[in-house]
């Protein structure tokens, strides 16, 4: 397809002669002599390429081209004009003229060579610009962190994603960076920045690195940054490290999950093994070996049995203990902080079956008293028992209040595909692990809360009250679980 060209000459004759020499040049050629009809044509039917006369009817050339710049900057616009004082040359220069050619044009052939090196530039131009616009649209919305620090330890570049999955925009972190290093955890800080330092050392390598950081939100979420190495001369120092950080929180707190409870399968297993295949036969040998301690009360060998008989009872008892509930270490914790870092973990859970999910939770909400991590996983039973039963393209309500010294979290779910008869069943211990809610019921008591659950005809309410935190907070622990 030919280049098309707008010649802006007021001058019949030289319009005339100049057009037809471009079309015999393979060109295709719009003509105005005057603004209104330059900028019509210009602005509808978009030409490659402007050939403009400063001495233009209706307006000064030198406005038109501000003008044509103004609407599309890409398109080359050339001066040919008989002004040819360099006040002239310079200004249309300023103005975003692409070359300025003296009237009368000495060589057509040499002027037609240059229109052509000129649109070749331009076309190639352009598609860098498209391919850096597009390259830039593309980082900004890649699912990971993208950064680029320079040594000072200053971030200069972050992409959009840092809203996402740090609750943060990247202007905020840009602006002030210390919020971020704050918001990592205090256990992680030191290795995020001696890392960051390493990696600014000649001929430093990629790094990897863990680390969690607190959501704007006030939850954890586990992150992973990992550098990409730069070609430099050897022993060369950088002056900036370039990487992306990933999100890894699901994975990372899913798998943590995965694992105490199948480490928890396992020692019940083996405890139902040894209950079954040596309790039973403990409790017959020690009782034979008391019999035989009362009818020879001084044989040694009846008192190493009954010895080793206990000794085996309690290791039995010490393997038992394994299965008993973890340690809870009751502190103040933040609903809403808790239910956001959940829902973001059961997120796809909640997309495959098309769930909306409404929270209507005021973010001031007090603190509760209880266990973070068992409150993390009272919620994952819960909301993920909501994601269960909850028919396709259903919705679940998150509500919460408070009185009488307890903090009431409901999910309304609706409408659910659990027949009203086998409600009960729900709370069984030995039913299908996955819809029951005998797990979370324990959970909940073991941070000193109850759990209630009402049932109508379509629809289901859960309902978890746990304690008030009793003690008043320090300034500065009400921002949503943010350290002081």
């Amino acid at each position: 397809m030919p280049y098309s060209i707008l010649i802006i000459e007021d001058d019949e004759s030289v319009r005339t002669a100049m057009a037809m020499y471009l079309q015999d040049a393979g060109f295709d050629i719009m003509e105005a002599s005057e603004t209104s009809r330059a900028m019509h044509l210009f602005l509808h039917h978009s030409p490659d390429l402007v050939l403009l006369d400063l001495g233009i009817a209706g307006e000064d050339g030198m406005d038109v081209l501000r003008s044509m710049k103004k609407v599309r900057p890409a398109t080359p616009v050339i001066i040919v004009s008989g002004r040819t004082h360099i006040s002239d040359a310079i200004d249309a220069f300023k103005a975003g003229a692409w070359d300025y050619v003296a009237k009368p044009i000495v060589s057509m052939e040499v002027f037609v060579n240059s229109l052509r090196n000129c649109l070749t530039q331009s076309r190639l131009q352009q598609r860098v610009k498209d391919t850096q616009e597009h390259l830039f649209r593309l980082i900004q919305n890649l699912p990971v962190i993208i950064f680029i620090i320079n040594r000072n330890l200053e971030f200069e570049f972050l992409n959009q994603t840092t809203q996402h999955i740090l609750g943060y925009s990247p202007q905020e972190i840009l602006e002030s960076p210390k919020p971020f290093l704050k918001c990592i955890v205090p256990e992680d800080r030191k290795k995020f920045l001696e890392t960051l330092k390493a990696s600014l050392e000649p001929d430093a390598g990629e790094f990897h690195l863990e680390f969690r950081f607190l959501h704007k939100k006030g939850y954890p979420v586990s992150l992973m940054a990992q550098s990409i190495a730069t070609p430099r001369p050897k022993g060369a120092i950088p002056d900036r490290v370039e990487g992306m950080i990933v999100d890894v929180t699901r994975n990372s707190y899913m798998d943590k999950i995965l694992l105490q409870n199948e480490k928890l399968n396992m020692l019940r297993t083996m405890t139902e093994e040894v209950a079954h295949e040596i309790r039973n036969p403990l409790v017959s040998l020690g009782g034979f070996a008391r019999q035989l301690r009362t009818r020879y009360p001084e044989a040694v060998e009846t008192m190493v049995i009954l010895e080793e008989c206990n000794r085996l009872e309690r290791l039995v008892q010490r393997i038992s203990a394994y299965l008993e509930p973890i340690e809870v270490t009751l502190t103040d914790c933040f609903l809403p902080a808790t239910v956001a870092f959940v829902m973001r973990l059961l997120s796809s859970r909640l997309e495959r079956k098309s769930i909306t999910c409404n929270i209507d939770m005021d973010e001031n909400l007090p603190p509760v008293l209880a266990d973070q991590e068992l409150l993390h996983r009272i919620f994952i039973y819960l909301i993920g028992h909501g994601t269960d039963i909850v028919e396709a393209s259903g919705s679940i309500r998150i509500s919460a209040g408070h009185s009488n010294g307890l903090i009431h979290l409901t999910l309304a779910m609706s409408p659910v595909n659990i027949p009203l008869a086998e409600q009960n069943r729900l709370i069984m211990p030995f039913e299908d692990e996955e819809r029951n809610l005998a797990t979370c019921y324990r959970l909940v008591e073991r941070i000193g809360g109850h759990l209630h659950m009402e049932r109508m005809e379509s629809a289901a309410l859960l309902t978890v009250s746990i304690p008030k935190y009793p003690y008043p907070l320090e300034r500065g622990d009400e921002e949503a679980g943010f350290p002081v």
